[in-house]
C-alpha cells in the first residue's frame, strides 16, 4: 500500500510499498482525502496507485478541493474493480493534472444517473460535480469487457447531472468513448482521441432541455470505430438532445459514421474543422425521431475531404422522425465523395452512401460552398421535404451531377442563382425524384438567364454558369 506525508505547504503520495520512513500507509482515496482535510495540494510521486469507488463528496475531506498533480514522470491511477474508479459527487474546485487513469479494460456497471437514457459507466465519474478540470491528464484501456452489452458505452470521464467540468490537452488512447457528456456543461480543448471503440466525444441532453452550452474546440480525434448501430456510434463527436453546442477548430479523421453527428440538438454549431476519411455522412445534422427537431444550426468553413457524404441536413416530419430546419450552411470545402457500402445493423439493412456534397430539406441557405469531385453537388429537398431553400453563389466542379432539387409536387419555394458548375455535362442543374440521384432525372440549361419551375413556378433557376 502506498503512503503520504503532509508538509507545510504540500502533501506529498508516494507508492512504494511499504511506504518510505516517516509516510502514513493509506489508499490513494484516503490519501486524496487527507489532502483536502488539510487544505493543501498533493502531490503523486510517479508509479501506480489502486483506484476503485475512490469518492470525493462534500462530506469528506472537510469539503475542500485541492490540486492532484504528478509534477513530474508518471503517476497512473489503475482501476482494479467496483462501480468506478473515482468519482467527483458536488465538490466543487478538484483539479487534476498530469495524472493517467487506466481502466485495465476492466468491466464496470451502469451509473446509475437519474434520467440517464442509455447503459453508462465511467473510469472517472463526475456527479453534479462544478469547476472540476483535468489538465494534460490521460485515459487508457476502457475498451468494453467481453460480457458488458453492445449498445452500451463505457467512458473515459463520464459527466452526468449539471456537472461542469474542462477537460484540456488531454489524451484518450485505446477506450470504448473517451468522454460522455449527459446533462451536463462541459469543455473540451485541445485534447487528443485516438482508438475509440464507439464515439470520440458524446453530449446527450434531453427533450425539452435549454442549453447545453458546451464546448468542443481545437481536439484531434482520430480512428473512432462502432459495435452497433447505424450512426449513434462511430463519430467523431456525436450530439443528441443537447442545445447550444459549439464544434470548432478540431481535427476529425478515419471514423466509421461521422465526424460531427448532432441529432436533436438546436442553436449548434459546427466550425472550422478539417475531417478526412469520413465512412458515412460527414457533418450529419438531423432529427430522428417525432419530437427530436433541431433548429437554428450554422454549419461554416468547414474542410470535408474523403468520405461518403458530405453535409447533411434532413428529415422533415413525415415518416415518424422531426424536423431538422433553419440551417446555414456556408464557406464548407468538400472533395472526393464515394459511394460507401454500409453493413446492416440495428434492424436496418445494408446501404449505401450517395457521394452527394450537401444535402437539405427545410428552411435552409447554401452558399459560397466548393464541392469537387462528388457524385452530387447539392441537393435540394428529399420528395415532399423540399421548402424554403436558397443555394447562391456556389462552385461545383467535376460531379456527376451539378446541382439537383426535389421534383416532388409538394416541393416549396427554392432560388438557385449564381453557381458555378464545371464538368456536370447536361447534369449541371437537374430535378430528381428520390432521396438520391436516379434517373430519370430532368435536366434544365444552367446557362439560361432565368427560369422557373415547380408545379406552380415556385423554382426560380437564375444567373448560373455551367460549362
Amino acid at each position: 500500500m502506498p503512503g503520504y506525508r503532509e508538509f507545510d505547504d504540500v502533501v506529498i503520495a508516494d507508492p512504494a510499498t511499504p511506504p518510505p520512513s516517516g509516510f502514513t500507509s493509506a489508499t490513494i482515496g484516503v490519501v486524496i482525502n487527507a489532502a483536502r482535510t488539510a487544505g493543501k495540494p498533493l502531490q503523486v510521486r510517479p508509479g501506480s496507485y489502486d483506484i476503485s469507488n475512490v469518492d470525493i463528496l462534500t462530506t469528506n475531506g472537510a469539503g475542500r478541493g485541492i490540486e492532484v498533480t504528478c509534477p513530474a514522470g508518471a503517476a497512473t491511477f489503475r482501476l482494479t474493480g467496483g462501480n468506478y474508479g473515482l468519482r467527483v459527487s458536488g465538490q466543487r474546485g478538484m483539479r487534476f493534472r498530469n495524472i493517467t487513469f487506466d481502466g485495465q479494460n476492466l468491466s464496470l456497471p451502469s451509473y446509475s444517473a437519474p434520467n440517464m437514457i442509455t447503459v453508462a459507466a465511467g473510469v472517472v465519474t463526475l456527479d453534479n460535480a462544478r469547476d472540476v478540470s483535468f489538465h494534460k491528464c490521460s485515459f487508457i484501456n476502457t475498451v468494453k469487457a467481453g460480457g458488458e452489452p453492445t449498445g452500451a458505452y463505457k467512458a473515459g470521464l463520464l459527466c452526468v447531472n449539471d456537472s461542469q467540468p474542462t477537460v484540456a490537452e488531454c489524451t484518450f488512447d485505446n477506450v470504448d468513448i473517451a468522454i460522455w457528456s449527459f446533462s451536463s456543461e462541459t469543455i473540451i480543448d485541445g485534447c487528443r482521441i485516438t482508438g475509440a471503440k464507439n464515439n470520440g466525444i458524446a453530449v446527450w441532453g434531453t427533450v425539452g432541455s435549454g442549453g447545453n452550452l458546451s464546448v468542443i474546440r481545437n481536439n484531434t480525434i482520430n480512428f473512432v470505430a462502432s459495435d452497433y448501430g447505424t450512426g449513434a456510434n462511430g463519430n467523431g463527436v456525436a450530439v443528441y438532445l443537447a442545445n447550444d453546442v459549439s464544434i470548432k477548430g478540431n481535427i476529425i479523421l478515419n471514423c466509421d459514421f461521422s465526424a460531427v453527428r448532432i441529432n436533436g440538438g438546436s442553436r449548434c454549431a459546427i466550425a472550422d474543422n478539417t475531417c478526412w476519411n469520413i465512412r458515412e455522412g460527414c457533418l450529419y445534422y438531423e432529427a430522428p425521431g417525432a419530437g427530436q427537431d433541431g433548429t437554428g444550426v450554422t454549419i461554416v468553413n468547414n474542410k470535408v475531404d474523403t468520405a461518403g457524404d458530405g453535409i447533411y441536413v434532413t428529415n422533415s416530419g413525415y415518416f415518424g422522425d422531426g424536423t431538422a430546419r433553419r440551417a446555414v450552411i456556408q464557406g464548407n470545402q468538400i472533395s472526393n465523395l464515394s459511394s460507401n457500402a454500409i453493413p446492416g445493423s440495428g434492424g436496418i439493412g445494408s446501404y449505401s452512401t450517395m457521394a452527394i456534397g450537401v444535402t437539405v430539406e427545410q428552411d435552409c441557405v447554401i452558399s459560397g460552398n466548393i464541392v469537387e469531385s462528388a457524385l452530387g453537388g447539392i441537393k435540394l429537398g428529399v420528395a415532399q421535404g423540399a421548402r424554403d431553400l436558397v443555394c447562391d453563389g456556389n462552385l461545383l466542379r467535376q460531379c456527376g451531377v451539378g446541382i439537383a432539387f426535389s421534383a416532388n409536387a409538394s416541393a416549396g419555394k427554392m432560388v438557385i442563382s449564381n453557381n458555378v458548375i464545371t464538368g456536370s455535362g447536361g447534369n449541371a442543374i437537374v430535378s430528381a425524384t428520390t432521396i438520391g440521384l436516379t434517373p430519370p432525372l430532368v435536366s434544365y440549361n444552367a446557362n439560361t438567364l432565368s427560369q422557373t419551375a415547380g408545379s406552380s413556378s415556385q423554382i426560380l433557376i437564375a444567373h448560373n454558369r455551367a460549362s
